[in-house]
């Protein structure tokens, strides 16, 4: 039996956690349209391991269509699922930022396919998103998907003790990681294209150097302003 305690994550790299998923929370356009209450991991269909990857698939369906609402925006523009139009920023396609988007958007769709598919009939209907886009800046773009793949790494680390068994353990941690490239990635990108000073990877003495997690109940109060109900 291992007796040994817990370790508490460092104050200021759960700060650093609560805060991501603040600003992306502050980030969401207007909350009229958004779903209300915030939801909560008890309205996630599903026991076990179901309910946890129904879990991971509306986090990732959410990436994928965030990606492709981004793409449209920071490039030639086009029109959202819910009829917005979403004028173009007019970037061209070999720009660092069109070209990370638009493949980082590929695996997420991938991501987001993968975990439907293993769903089968289990699997949650598909949201509609408003994420505002059609007014952010190119700044404002990466802000937001930096934000979101960010807490997607803490989101995957919350839910792995609500598996039932070992079974997806091997594939949530794979996609972890990637969702941990991603924001390393993007934290380099805003760095060098606005001088951001992101940290690209958790630092020493700040939790022990590694990501921490959230619960989902903080998640999916992050990301509900985004998802819309009518």
């Amino acid at each position: 039996m291992n007796t040994s305690p817990t370790p508490r994550p460092h104050r200021r790299a759960f700060l650093a956690t609560t805060a991501a998923a603040a600003g992306l929370a502050l980030l969401a356009p207007s909350p009229a349209l958004a779903v209300t209450p915030a939801l909560k991991f008890s309205n996630i269909p599903g026991t076990g391991d179901v309910k946890v990857l129904n879990y991971a698939l509306a986090l990732e369906d959410l990436e994928a269509n965030l990606y492709s609402q981004a793409l449209l925006r920071l490039t030639t523009g086009g029109t959202n699922a819910l009829g917005k139009t979403i004028p173009g920023l007019g970037l061209s396609q070999n720009a660092p930022d069109v070209n990370l988007v638009r493949e980082f958007g590929d695996v997420e769709r991938e991501h987001r396919n993968l975990l439907r598919t293993t769903l089968g009939n289990s699997a949650i209907d598909r949201f509609r998103y408003d994420f505002g886009i059609e007014t952010r800046s190119r700044k404002g773009v990466l802000d937001l998907i930096y934000l979101a793949e960010k807490t997607g790494v803490s989101a995957y680390l919350g839910a792995i003790r609500f598996f039932a068994t070992r079974t997806y353990l091997q594939v949530a941690g794979a996609i972890q990681g990637t969702e941990a490239r991603h924001t390393a990635v993007f934290a380099s990108l805003l760095n060098n294209l606005f001088d951001e000073g992101l940290d690209v990877a958790p630092r020493a003495n700040q939790g022990n150097g590694i990501d921490q997690p959230m619960t989902p109940d903080a998640v999916l109060a992050a990301v509900s302003p985004f998802i819309v109900t009518n």
